[in-house]
């Protein structure tokens, strides 16, 4: 690692995470004798049960139980142990850190929806936590960090709470349990993530507003008094005006807003009101999450997305109680929420990212992506981003979060920013204002980027325009005084065949639905190359990705056009003539 890179990295720190960051290290030397200390403890009374919390869980992690067996589906691999779940040999099985988590979240116990049952018998469930305890609290002599990390006990409390809450265990057990439960409490108070902030932070305040809330006494109150302090500033920090939350993932946006519906349930059944301002947020979160699915119900897999590891959109507005949007209006329509432009015309989807990576400061889950596009046609995703494999330092995370691992403009084969390790970035670019409009039929969106400046390319552009009944043109410029190569990729979703009409020309079939895709300025021949697609964790899919590229000195442009049958004629209208459509911006909604 060069000094360059670790000070383009770092420069964007803040203070109070290097500080927090180094107060972790000091307190990581002596955590073994807390947490045997914290469990050696009486428990706190408890209050209330919350059944309605942790309502709905991802689909992914499940718990299957055969008899004496028990297999454990995680991150797409399964782990089986005989009798009680053999939870020391499972961990030692589990190659990742992000598995570890997920095996101690115990998320897999509860049910998949309101209507669905437990997936084995509350005694089993509560003798394989018993074990559990047994085995991870130093009873044992064993303490294991990756099940007491503050992230993982933040989504654990909310799953033994509503257990608790649906099915208590008896006697004996049930003083186990709180006994543990009450212990994790009092760890995470102590071990809030203010070193990293964002999506961690709030499932911090989510796992100690539902202890607080689950217990009864001084000190649950003071864990409500620390959520209730420390709330309203991480909401104003990391809900952008629009409604989306900073990250810019909409997997974790999905997760921050459950989070805090979690959250805002749990003040209200402690103290019979809550802030107002929750109600607000959660609001404004749920509509940004409506505008952007696709037409398919799901979210776009955009900064570290996965489909399979937070539940499905019409489950998330069950939860919330409201109406899930409507995604294939009548009549075309275009939008601009926040840095998104989203073209939508019955079940064809297209949405275009205007924005930042992400926030400067935290970019964990930030890909090198500026300007890039999913698109869905006849209700069926056909472009897609990448996705991720896995958040382990491996040539899989590095793929996923390249720029040639996104449907956008790529400069002499190099990242628009400085990717590395698993979660840093250092060299990084940002993008100018999204403009939108609409000229007759023409619905149009288009921004820059200045990510290439290090090669002496100050300004990348991208321009789309959307024909209402028509065809699609996705152009890519770049301006600078060297000899530059531009590439410009399209990745297909799995099920599209591509097939050559002509070198500038392919078909796209995928059963009875056929499309046109053509490289409209002749500046070479499509390529079609095999990319890796990773539309769940640790699931890699073959896709077909379109590839072309120009070399020039001084300007380069490329552009698509994709149109559905019958194939009409469409003129293109140079760069230079863009002035009048551009000048037609209009606000963010």
């Amino acid at each position: 690692m060069s000094l360059r890179r670790l000070f383009s990295t770092v420069r964007y720190y803040r203070l109070g995470q290097i500080f927090y960051r180094l107060i972790g290290r000091a307190k990581a030397l002596r955590k073994h004798q807390t947490i045997r200390n914290l469990c050696a403890r009486s428990p706190l009374e408890v209050r209330a049960g919350l059944p309605m919390i942790a309502d709905p869980v991802a689909d992914g992690p499940r718990l299957i139980v055969d008899g004496n067996a028990f297999v454990l589906r995680l991150l797409n691999s399964e782990y089986s142990s005989e009798g009680v779940i053999d939870w020391m040999a499972i961990e030692k099985q589990i190659p990742t850190r992000l598995g570890r988590f997920h095996l101690h979240y115990h998320e897999y116990f509860l049910p998949k929806s309101r209507e669905d049952v437990l997936p084995a018998s509350a005694s089993l469930i509560w003798n394989c936590i018993a074990q559990w305890i047994d085995t991870f609290s130093g009873s044992s002599g064993h303490v294991s960090l990756d099940a007491w990390h503050p992230y993982v006990i933040s989504r654990r409390i909310p799953v033994w709470v509503k257990l608790f809450s649906l099915c208590p265990p008896p006697g004996d057990l049930a003083r186990l349990i709180l006994t543990s439960l009450t212990a994790q409490a009092r760890f995470l108070r102590r071990n809030l993530e203010f070193d990293l902030g964002g999506n961690h932070l709030m499932q911090n305040l989510r796992g100690l507003a539902v202890a607080g809330a689950f217990f009864y006494g001084s000190e649950a109150e003071e864990w409500l008094a620390t959520v209730v302090r420390r709330l309203e500033q991480q909401c104003r920090e990391q809900i952008l005006e629009h409604g989306e939350h900073f990250e810019r993932s909409p997997m974790y946006h999905v997760d921050v807003l459950l989070a805090m519906a979690d959250i805002r349930d749990a003040l209200a059944a402690a103290r019979k009101t809550y802030p107002t301002f929750l109600d607000q947020y959660i609001e404004k979160m749920a509509t940004f999450l409506g505008k952007i699915l696709h037409p398919d119900g799901q979210i776009p897999l955009f900064g570290d997305s996965t489909l399979d590891l937070t539940p499905q959109p019409r489950q998330v507005f069950t939860r919330l109680q409201m109406g899930f949007p409507s995604l294939c209006p009548p009549q075309p329509q275009s939008y601009a929420v926040g840095d998104y432009w989203i073209y939508r015309e019955q079940e064809n989807f297209l949405i275009f990212d205007g924005g930042p990576v992400g926030p400067d400061y935290l970019p964990a889950h930030a890909h090198a992506d500026l300007l890039t596009v999913e698109a869905s046609w006849a209700g069926t995703r056909l472009f897609v981003d990448g996705g991720v494999y896995d958040y382990e330092d491996s040539p899989e995370r590095a793929y996923c979060r390249s720029t040639a691992a996104h449907n956008t403009a790529e400069i002499n084969g190099q990242n628009q920013c400085d990717v590395w390790s698993r979660f840093r970035m250092g060299r990084r670019g940002w993008p100018g204002k999204l403009q939108t409009g609409l000229t007759g039929r023409f619905h149009w969106a288009r921004c820059t980027h200045n990510a290439y400046r290090h090669l002496n390319v100050p300004s990348v552009g991208r321009w789309i325009v959307c024909t209402e009944g028509g065809p699609w043109c996705i152009v890519d410029s770049c301006k600078g005084s060297p000899s530059v190569t531009m590439a410009s990729r399209l990745r297909l979703a799995p099920g599209w065949i591509p097939s050559h009409e002509t070198p500038n020309r392919l078909t796209l079939e995928r059963g009875s639905v056929r499309l046109l895709v053509e490289n409209i300025l002749g500046c070479g021949p499509i390529k079609c190359d095999i990319g890796n697609y990773y539309p769940e964790f640790q699931k890699a899919v073959q896709i077909p990705v379109l590839y072309y590229e120009t070399t020039n000195r001084g300007s380069c442009q490329l552009a698509w056009l994709v149109s559905g049958e019958p194939f009409g004629p469409f003129v293109f209208k140079p760069l230079s003539r863009e002035g009048a459509l551009a000048g037609n911006s209009v606000s963010k909604s």
